[in-house]
């Protein structure tokens, strides 16, 4: 006896598609951030490094200011990349915040670290592409566990990051004393120079009036001595007359 074939309808049919939707959507969400920022989907951390970065990353954000966060899986979802994957993950736990997050995909054995927009203009970016390289290298070393691949390379670029923190800093406050010292200076320059001026003005306004004077030798008149023609004599004479000088 043959059996009927099966009837849909048009409800249960509805039913599916939501179901194979959901489905496809649900591993697309990120999980919620940890409350020690780590989250280690593969248990690919030993407990003891797992407290230890914990402890690490703690400390990196009390100091940067900002947050870091690290994350394993073993599922990536469909046409999604890991570079991907962290950029999401990353926007998901910080929103636009600055902040640093490294993801590792077992399954693949690929990693990507996303950096927030204004890490990307604090920082220069070549020094950011360079511990990018840094990391995949730290975490394709098959000399190393997984366990100790993922605690080199979260080290690394917590270090870095420091680094680069530290170098901001130091440039900014020399900066800020030079500014400093510039606007200490401008005012004592501006005064010398206006002494200067005054000196030189003054300098100019006596050689002009010392060059418009004239000085005139009286005339004396002497008699003769002893019937010489140009007999010698001593005579004295005061004129007031304003217009000699």
């Amino acid at each position: 006896m043959r059996l009927p074939p099966p009837s849909y309808s048009p409800f249960r049919l509805v039913l599916t598609w939501a179901w194979l939707a959901a489905a496809a959507w649900l591993p697309a969400q990120t999980p919620p951030a940890p409350a020690d920022a780590i989250l280690d989907e593969t248990r690919a951390l030993s407990d003891e490094t797992r407290l230890q970065l914990a402890e690490e990353l703690k400390q990196f954000r009390q100091d940067l200011k900002y947050e870091g966060w690290l994350r394993t899986c073993s599922f990536m979802p469909t046409g999604v990349t890991v570079r991907r994957q962290a950029q999401l993950t990353r926007r998901s736990w910080s929103g636009t915040q600055p902040a640093v997050l490294m993801l590792y995909d077992r399954a693949t054995g690929s990693s990507a670290i996303s950096f927030a927009p204004v890490l990307w203009e604090r920082y220069p970016a070549t020094d950011l592409v360079e511990t990018i390289q840094e990391i995949r290298r730290i975490l394709a070393d098959p000399k190393l566990t997984l366990d100790e691949r993922l605690t080199v390379a979260t080290r690394s670029w917590i270090d870095r990051m420091r680094t680069m923190e530290s170098v901001r800093l130091k440039q900014s406050l020399w900066l800020q004393r030079s500014e400093k010292k510039f606007g200490m200076a401008v005012p004592a320059l501006l005064a010398g120079g206006a002494v200067i001026a005054a000196l030189f003005g003054f300098v100019s306004r006596r050689r002009s009036a010392n060059a418009d004077r004239r000085f005139l030798l009286p005339e004396v008149h002497v008699g003769a001595r002893f019937g010489a023609a140009f007999g010698g004599g001593v005579t004295a004479e005061v004129k007031a007359n304003a217009a000699a000088h």
